[in-house]
């Protein structure tokens, strides 16, 4: 494999000129991000079964009353990116988030698209989000 050329091989002005417009050349750090022959990906099949969770989660309910949580959430997290990271794989954060009846979050904003779902919700009971008031 040959070996790739290096930021401090390039003309400064050239270097300066890329960063003025937040560009980085990718060639200098290729080897760093995809090794030769060598799979990056640490992301672990992994299944998180309803069945299991949901007691945990009422448990949280239980042990942690909302004003000491703000967001009651277990985090579906990857044993390949490491438990603190927090990521269901590498580009993707999952939770379970419990709200008893009666109780809210503070609204917040999200960089990337939030999905929800609601489970266990009995009909008529309205589910509501800041996000067009349903």
């Amino acid at each position: 494999m040959n070996e790739l050329g290096r930021l401090e091989d390039l003309p400064p002005d050239y270097v300066e000129e890329l960063r003025q417009l937040n560009l980085v050349p990718l060639w200098p750090s290729l080897r760093a991000v995809l090794p030769p022959g060598v799979p990056t990906r640490k992301t672990q099949a992994t299944f998180w079964a309803y069945q299991a969770l949901r007691p945990l989660l009422m448990r949280a309910g239980e042990l942690t009353p909302i004003e000491k949580a703000e967001r009651r959430v277990l985090v579906l997290a990857n044993p390949g990116h490491g438990l603190d990271n927090m990521k269901a794989s590498a580009a993707m954060y999952l939770g379970m988030q419990l709200l008893m009846p009666g109780e809210w979050a503070p609204s917040h904003r999200h960089t990337p698209t939030p999905c929800a779902w609601w489970w266990k919700a009995k009909a008529p009971t309205p589910r509501w989000t800041a996000r067009n008031a349903r």
